[in-house]
């Protein structure tokens, strides 16, 4: 039964610490992410954001990449009664400063639109600037599957009434695949 366990650990260890391909021009990757949405603004709700990117490599330290988000503020508490659901697209530059067999890091820097419905017993639909930088790393845990975490600043504004949507970080952690 040890050896069992034995052999089937080193196996594990071979397969996640072999050699994997960094990325090169013309490399699409697809990713998966999501974060928790905290209102800080009056009663603390807790909601759900998400993202959904596609990267192209134009080099293979660059790539652009064109992110869709989604948000819901009160998916886990709705202490507000206020529900807040955004939608968007942001196009994005992604610049690896660190790109390895195994280990990536990058900065990024994007600019996009969206809506936002905010429901308080109505429902008003508003327009969306998104502005966002940030850094990130993916772990290549196989020739194609990755791990990856995003740290993004996002300044948001809602420009049809005038006022802040989102302004801060936060921490995505969500899954890749490079095609």
């Amino acid at each position: 039964m040890k050896f069992q366990k034995l052999f089937f650990s080193i196996l594990f260890l071979i397969a996640f610490s072999s050699v994997y391909s960094q990325y090169e021009k013309g490399d699409i990757s697809l990713s998966i992410q999501g974060a928790p949405f905290i209102t800080q603004d009056g009663p603390d709700d807790l909601g759900l954001m998400a993202l959904a990117t596609a990267e192209f490599f134009i080099i293979p330290k660059l790539s652009a990449g064109v992110s869709f988000f989604t948000t819901n503020n009160t998916v886990l508490k709705n202490e507000s009664g206020t529900t807040i659901h955004s939608y968007g697209v942001v196009p994005s530059l992604q610049y690896y400063a660190f790109n390895k067999n195994k280990f990536n890091v990058f900065a990024q820097i994007g600019y996009g639109y969206g809506f936002e419905d905010l429901t308080r017993g109505y429902i008003e639909n508003s327009a969306l600037t998104v502005f966002n930088i940030g850094i990130g790393g993916n772990y290549n845990f196989s020739e194609n599957w990755m791990l990856k975490l995003t740290i993004p600043y996002f300044k948001a504004q809602n420009v049809t009434i005038d006022a802040k949507a989102a302004d801060g970080a936060t921490a995505f952690i969500g899954i890749g695949y490079k095609l």
